[in-house]
């Protein structure tokens, strides 16, 4: 038999095989399966795996230590959170403010203040703002000779429009003031007759009409520009006329914007008369100054880089001059922005002007010389620091050097006085002139804020200078030492109280008489200085709100009574009490 055969074979005894297991399973019965009670299962029926199963590997694995560390990657998000809403807790209405008032009130020294400002809306885009100012008093200081009532009135009248590239505004100030030359010194006094007393006529007034006009653009090259005119008079023939133009360009430049301030002055004026002689002062000056700088922000730093170039023209004196000054700024902010620290290095040409002198000293005589003050240069540091949550403090020191500083000091008795005979009203050691000369000037200051709650905040400032001029002459009539502190509190919602207390320091001014010769020139005969005593002064105020519209008020200035001399031979008003009501409205 062949292995062929044999396959054979084995193949037909496998089929053979199978249908005889086939027909073995064919012969089972099939039966009923009838259930008569349903399955109702326990849980002891359940199978339980247990918690812990055996381990069978033979071989266990230490676990390996992991260690893991982060990347901080910043992800843009445009996740906006809600805006959360107050539960459970109802809010008193907003105090309603008023766009308009009037003030009217009266005191002793028959003293009168009354104040009013309105603004009236045109439409959607224009309004006009109407400001009054009055103040006045009869005087009657003790022992004041001469009339020393006073009265400083002011109209302003602004025309605002918003239009949709650029917004701009125009308007005219009108100010009209009222002194007496009223300091004459008691040794001059005494020598005087009283038809000599009854002659002088120590009255002044100052008139200024100005008019001014700015506009602003949103998306321009020129930012800004404005327009100012002026015309300043007194009651002794003076005349002065003012025109200031000044511009403000931003010019791109690759990713940073070059600012360019731009300012053109001329002041014309005269004098009827010198102090000395009878001779007409009349003064004709021009100015032109271009500052370029540019503006550096970074995370914790802004900082202003630039400098200043001035052209100055004196058409009487027929000379002209450029000057040069740096004009950089830095701040630095430290400790998550509660802590500015400020340094920076300026300088410019201030024009000076009869009406600023006399605005700063009324009794400046109509004689003055005029000419500009180079401010050569103003390097400042200081820092401003919030301390605690409700105390902050600020601190400066400066340096500067000015050449041709203005000061204040007495005029002179003139003395056979051969070229004007007859004295002028402000010729009796009661009127001041302006000096020049050079003068450095270190200072230290310092404010001090701290507010309990929202209802009393107190405040301190102290300021202290240095001072040094040319040939060690005086400074005059500046004092080394400044100090004020002031409160306010309100007691409710309708109480509201404001007290001031400051210090100014002993001042130096001259004793001085001038003889005239016959040619002209004056002659020193004697000179003296004197000691301006330093003064304190309390000033208090109480407003009560009668009604939301209306409210009265009290006004107590110099509560010390302390009979000071503001400036030479000048005192004071004594204990001054003024009251009345304040009305505020909506057309």
């Amino acid at each position: 038999m062949n292995q062929s055969q044999k396959y054979f074979i084995l193949l037909l005894f496998g089929i053979s095989m199978s249908f005889n297991g086939t027909a073995q399973r064919d012969t089972i019965s099939t039966d009923k399966l009838i259930i008569i009670k349903q399955y109702s299962p326990t849980v002891n029926d359940a199978f339980k795996i247990k918690q812990k199963p055996s381990e069978k590997d033979t071989i266990k694995q230490t676990r390996q230590p992991v260690s893991y560390s982060f990347i901080d990657v910043p992800v843009a998000s445009t996740f906006t959170p809600a805006k959360g809403t107050a539960s459970g807790v109802r809010m008193s209405a907003p105090q309603k403010l008023y766009e308009n008032y009037a003030r009217f009130g009266a005191g002793n020294y028959s003293t009168i203040q009354a104040d009013f400002y309105s603004n009236f809306e045109l439409n959607n885009v224009r309004s006009i703002d109407i400001g009054f100012l009055h103040l006045s008093s009869q005087g009657g200081i003790d022992d004041v000779v001469l009339d020393d009532d006073f009265s400083d009135t002011s109209l302003d009248i602004k025309l605002t429009s918003k239009d949709r590239y650029f917004e701009w505004n125009t308007g005219i100030d009108l100010n009209h003031r009222e002194i007496n030359y009223y300091g004459l010194p008691e040794t001059y006094t005494s020598s005087l007759t009283q038809e000599e007393v009854n002659s002088i006529e120590p009255l002044q007034t100052y008139t200024k009409l100005e008019a001014f006009g700015e506009i602003l653009f949103y998306d321009n090259i020129l930012k800004e520009a404005k327009l100012n005119v002026q015309n300043f008079s007194d009651d002794y023939n003076s005349s002065e006329q003012f025109l200031n133009i000044e511009s403000l360009l931003e010019i791109p430049v690759r990713y940073q914007t070059l600012s360019l301030k731009g300012d053109f002055s001329i002041l014309n004026g005269v004098f009827d008369t010198s102090f000395y002689d009878l001779n007409e002062v009349n003064f004709q000056q021009f100015q032109a100054g271009l500052n370029p700088f540019i503006d550096l922000d970074y995370e914790n730093l802004s900082l202003k880089l630039g400098a200043k170039a001035v052209f100055f023209n004196d058409f009487e004196e027929s000379s002209s001059e450029v000057f040069f000054y740096p004009d950089v700024d830095a701040e630095f902010f430290l400790n998550n922005n509660s802590i500015k620290i400020n340094v920076g290095l300026g300088g410019d040409l201030e024009m000076n002007s009869f009406e600023n002198f006399s605005n700063n000293n009324p009794f400046v005589s109509p004689t003055l010389l005029i000419k500009p003050s180079d401010n050569k240069y103003n390097a400042y540091a200081g820092f401003s620091s919030k301390l605690l949550d409700n105390l902050s403090l600020s601190a400066k020191a400066r340096y500067s050097s000015t050449n041709d500083f203005a000061f204040f000091r007495a005029n002179p008795d003139l003395e056979n006085n051969s070229v004007a005979p007859t004295k002028r009203n402000f010729d009796y050691l009661n009127s001041f002139d302006v000096t020049y000369n050079d003068l450095d000037i270190f200072s230290i200051s310092a404010d001090l804020s701290y507010q309990i709650e929202s209802d009393l905040t107190l405040g301190f400032f102290g300021k202290y200078s240095n001072f040094s001029t040319e040939q060690g002459q005086e400074a005059w009539n500046l004092p080394e030492v400044e100090l004020e502190s002031y409160a306010n509190y309100n007691f409710t919602k309708n109480w509201s109280f404001s007290a001031s207390l400051f210090y100014v320091g002993e001042r130096k001014d001259a004793v001085e008489s001038t003889a005239i010769r016959l040619d002209g020139v004056p002659v020193p005969n004697d000179m003296s200085v004197n000691t301006v005593d330093g003064y304190l002064d309390l000033n208090a105020s109480v407003e009560y709100k009668i009604i939301p519209r209306l409210s009265a008020f009290v006004n107590a200035n110099n509560l010390l009574n302390n009979s000071y001399n503001r400036w030479q031979n000048y005192e004071v008003q004594g204990l001054q009490i003024l009251g009345g009501l304040i009305y505020q409205f909506d057309w």
